[in-house]
């Protein structure tokens, strides 16, 4: 039976959408027949065991820490993680190394990929310098912005796969470079049967939130530039125009929360947008 080990930046018990992604792969490699388990890096901030059962998945943990100035603190984590990858390839053998972004987790495997000849399928969720630059903690162009660049184009010339989750991301990998022939789309989805049954439509509350009859179009998530939320504001007008009655409704917060509620209450459709 073929294993496939995946490195990865953080996994379950914690929760974010990264996490139920990477749970979604391992539990439909599994229905496939597959054997897999997951390894975190240093960035994976929750107390445990090592080896870790969480929902019948099995997660192994990269123990220390990784110091010093910036590029050689990273260049030691890269290190930390790779050693410890060898460690459970020696213990439990798997056919395929499957990493998951960022760049740190790549190198990593790519590193040990290389030692032991081992296939390396690289997947792309987001490129992170440039998810940085949208939440306003890093600036294009910055020698960290460009470091980051440069690693994940080596580790994606390096891998033997890539996988990415949308036309946009294949189509900046193919500007760079990449083969079209090595990246392969799997696109985010839902798996509607972990919801049951569609609740009725419940009036008074749609009432409740000044949301009548409808129709709704609702984003639930974080506030960042990157979401787009304002192209949905700035569309409202046109919406309403056609649609009398079409409401946004707006739920989370974020960064760029205040900026996007000034540009609502500004909007000639701002009675149709709720927060």
């Amino acid at each position: 039976m073929t294993r496939i080990l995946h490195i990865l930046d953080h996994s379950l018990p914690l929760h974010s959408g990264y996490t139920f992604r990477t749970r979604a792969i391992l539990e439909a490699q599994q229905a496939a027949g597959l054997e897999v388990r997951g390894i975190t890096g240093l960035r994976h901030a929750a107390a445990g065991s090592d080896p870790e059962a969480i929902d019948g998945l099995t997660f192994h943990r990269t123990p220390g820490t990784a110091e010093g100035l910036p590029g050689l603190r990273e260049w030691r984590e890269i290190g930390l993680l790779a050693s410890a990858i060898e460690r459970v390839c020696a213990e439990w053998q798997p056919d395929i190394l499957h990493a998951h972004s960022p760049a740190l987790c790549g190198a990593a495997a790519l590193r040990v990929a290389r030692n032991l000849g081992l296939p390396l399928v690289y997947e792309i969720r987001a490129f992170w310098e440039d998810a940085a630059v949208g939440n306003g903690t890093g600036k294009a162009g910055s020698p960290k912005y460009l470091l980051t660049r440069g690693l994940e184009n080596r580790v994606v010339a390096g891998a033997d796969a890539v996988v990415t989750i949308c036309q946009g991301l294949r189509e900046d990998l193919m500007a760079r470079g990449t083969d079209p022939a090595r990246i392969t789309i799997a696109p985010n989805g839902v798996d509607l049967s972990m919801f049951g049954e569609p609740l009725a439509r419940d009036p008074a509350f749609a009432a409740k939130l000044g949301l009548g009859d409808g129709p709704v179009i609702g984003f639930i998530g974080s506030f960042y530039d990157y979401e787009g939320i304002d192209d949905l504001i700035a569309a409202m007008p046109l919406l309403t125009r056609d649609h009398k009655a079409a409401r946004l409704l707006l739920v989370g917060g974020g960064p760029c929360e205040e900026a996007l509620r000034r540009q609502a209450k500004a909007s000639p459709a701002a009675a149709a947008i709720k927060f």
